[in-house]
């Protein structure tokens, strides 16, 4: 058990006796010599170790090594990238790491950067039920792997990337090549007043995305790959 592994899984409140112990005992093996260390190591061989002296013996492994625990936003930061290395490297295989990714989004009270993984999480179910999806364009249950490696890796770039408050809010026009927020188009236009429409029908007429500045139906929006895409290709 990596550090930087604990250290997430801590933040985001799955970290587990076994995941202290595993780590202390990897440590054992690179010739760490600390008692405490050693006492938290043994605690693996317990039936049911106490969560309270788990913790007590990590505190003070932490004081013998040095090392302090960080705070749960950079935890979760190390850690997200650190498993999207893995599935780069084809140690963990893809989905099972979205899986682990997708909790990041509750984890960090809704920091938007992690609701790419919320959304791939999403699209990827309709891609392997009914071969559609809605946030990641290009997606499909043939190509899956490799485009969850593509995001771990644009993942990453975006974590050392200082992104607007309103990153999300930015639409990539694929035709013109601006990058901003999208304006909206009226696809009804019944010959009736729209508050009357309103009345009519209980509801406002039908509208679509486009491009601010040439006018394109539907921008990639920055929960899409291809959308991220060209952001960094721009700005970086």
């Amino acid at each position: 058990m990596k550090f930087e592994f604990l250290l997430g899984k801590r933040a985001i409140g799955s970290a587990y006796s076994k995941d202290y112990t595993e780590w202390a005992e990897s440590l054992l093996y690179e010739n760490v010599d600390s008692e405490n260390v050693a006492i938290l190591a043994s605690m693996g061989y317990e039936r049911d170790p106490d969560p309270e002296e788990i913790e007590t013996y990590f505190q003070k492994c932490l004081k013998d090594l040095g090392l302090a625990v960080p705070l749960d936003k950079d935890a979760l930061k190390i850690y997200a990238q650190a498993l999207c290395e893995l599935i780069i490297s084809g140690e963990l295989e893809p989905e099972q790491g979205v899986g682990m990714l997708e909790g990041f989004f509750r984890a960090s009270d809704y920091e938007a950067i992690y609701s790419i993984w919320d959304g791939l999480s999403e699209d990827l179910w309709m891609v392997n039920d009914r071969e559609i999806c809605y946030f990641n364009s290009g997606l499909t249950s043939e190509n899956k792997s490799s485009y969850i490696k593509d995001v771990a890796a644009q993942f990453i770039i975006l974590l050392d990337t200082e992104l607007p408050d309103r990153f999300f809010f930015l639409s990539s026009c694929p035709e013109c090549g601006y990058i901003g927020e999208s304006g909206l188009e009226v696809i009804e236009k019944p010959l009736i007043p729209k508050q009357l429409f309103k009345l009519i029908y209980g509801r406002g007429q039908n509208q679509r995305a486009i491009c601010s500045k040439c006018k394109r139906p539907f921008p990639n929006n920055m929960s899409d790959y291809e959308g991220r895409k060209q952001y960094l290709s721009k700005k970086c």
